[in-house]
Parts: C-alpha cells; sequence; structure tokens
C-alpha cells in the first residue's frame, strides 16, 4: 500500500511538472479553482444548515409562539420604526401656501413676467454668462436695443400673418410675398413662420448699433435667445 502511495504522488508531481511548464498561470489558475471550490463548499455547508433548521420540528405551537421567537425562527429580520406622534396642538403644515409664506419668499428672485414678447429681454444675470471676448464693448442695454427690435419686427409680422384676405391692405401682400419667397429659399427647414434675416432688423436700429449687430448675434445665441439656420447665402434667425 506505501509503495502504491509513493508512486501515485510521484505520478501527481510528474504531472504537475507538466502542467506548469505547457499551461500559461498555471498557478494562478489552480488558484481561482481552489477559491471557487471552497466558496462553494461554504455556500453548500449553509444551505445544509438552513435546511436542518427547517426541517428541526419546534417544540411549542404557532399559537404559543411570540412574533419575535416566530420571526428569529423562521430567519426573518425584523427592523424597528420609531413611530413620532404628531400633538394635537401643532398644527400641520398643507399643500396651501398662505400669505404670509408667500410674502416671506417675495424676496427670492422670480422669473421675469415673460408677457407676449417674442423675444425676451436679457437679465443681468445671462449678460454675465456671456464670454467678454463675444461681448467686446456691448453692453446689457445695447443688446437689450437690439432684442426689441427683434420683438417689434416679429410681432409686427405676427399681427399681419394674423390678418384675413380681406384685412390685408397692399403693402402687407407685398411683405408676405417676400416672406413666402424667404420661407421656398429655406427650403423647410425653419420650424416656425416667426423668422427674420439681418437686414430686417438692420434699418431699425441707430447707426452706432448697425456696425454691432454683427457681433451681438453670436452673445444672443450664446444665451439661447435666438437661433440661426444657414441656407446658402442666407442666415435664418427666429426665437
Amino acid at each position: 500500500m506505501e509503495a502504491f502511495m509513493e508512486s501515485f504522488e510521484r505520478q501527481k508531481d510528474a504531472k504537475f511538472c507538466m502542467y506548469r511548464e505547457n499551461i500559461p498561470n498555471f498557478e494562478s489558475t489552480l488558484n481561482s479553482i481552489n477559491k471557487s471550490t471552497n466558496s462553494i463548499k461554504v455556500l453548500l455547508e449553509d444551505i445544509s444548515n438552513v435546511q436542518k433548521v427547517i426541517t428541526d420540528p419546534c417544540e411549542q405551537s404557532c399559537s404559543s409562539c411570540s412574533p419575535n421567537v416566530l420571526n428569529k425562527f423562521l430567519g426573518i429580520e425584523e427592523k424597528l420604526v420609531n413611530n413620532v406622534e404628531i400633538p394635537d396642538s401643532v398644527p400641520q403644515k398643507t399643500t396651501k401656501p398662505c400669505l404670509d409664506d408667500e410674502n416671506e419668499g417675495s424676496s427670492v428672485a422670480q422669473p421675469p413676467e415673460s408677457g407676449n414678447r417674442h423675444v425676451q429681454l436679457i437679465s443681468e444675470q445671462e449678460f454675465k454668462s456671456i464670454p467678454k471676448y463675444q461681448l467686446g464693448r456691448l453692453t446689457l442695454d445695447n443688446l437689450n436695443e437690439i432684442v426689441g427690435k427683434m420683438d417689434e419686427f416679429l410681432t409686427k409680422k405676427n399681427a399681419i400673418l394674423a390678418k384675413t384676405n380681406k384685412q390685408l391692405t397692399r403693402q402687407d401682400r407685398e411683405v408676405l410675398d417676400n416672406w413666402r419667397e424667404l420661407e421656398i429659399k429655406a427650403k423647410g427647414r425653419l420650424p416656425t413662420t416667426l423668422f427674420f434675416i439681418e437686414n430686417d432688423i438692420r434699418p431699425l436700429l441707430n447707426e452706432r448699433l448697425r456696425l454691432s449687430f454683427a457681433k451681438a448675434i453670436p452673445c444672443l445665441r450664446h444665451i439661447r435667445r435666438v437661433r440661426e439656420e444657414r441656407c446658402g447665402p442666407l442666415t435664418f434667425y427666429y426665437a
């Protein structure tokens, strides 16, 4: 028997030497297999212990067993929740805001009322977010003056588009024909009919701002006040 065991050990060592020489990363692979085998062994032992607990008969009937003991026997973890009772004298908050709360919140900056403007004025916070290299010498008043002329044009355009055929004047019809030609040149890329081109706004500005109009467009795009769509030589702008 001893001779057989020695022969078995020699054969095992010879095979392990061959494996080490021919199998890359043999030691790390073997260690991983051993760890996996040990994990499976521990898992099987846990399953066996659980089955043993379940199969063991309980010494007491369920009717005489307390909830804590029953939960412990079944392996149920019980979480304690502290219930805080609100006294009757303390009024509970309702979802309806009171006037005092509204007055207290009046110190917080509220968004400006949009009204019926097509292009909203620029706030001081938005103006500060524009990079200085884009602004150059443009001021908040300069940009708002340009924005005001854009809104003025779009308001006028919207009023003409809302007119019936009988309400249109000869001048309105000429303007509509020009807008339709521009829509054809846009090739259906514009999401709205309330658009304008540079030549629509420049005549409305004073001479100083006409020179700054091209510099103002990137600033207005940065704060998403206007968007643009280029179609050939023309650039269309819309709010």
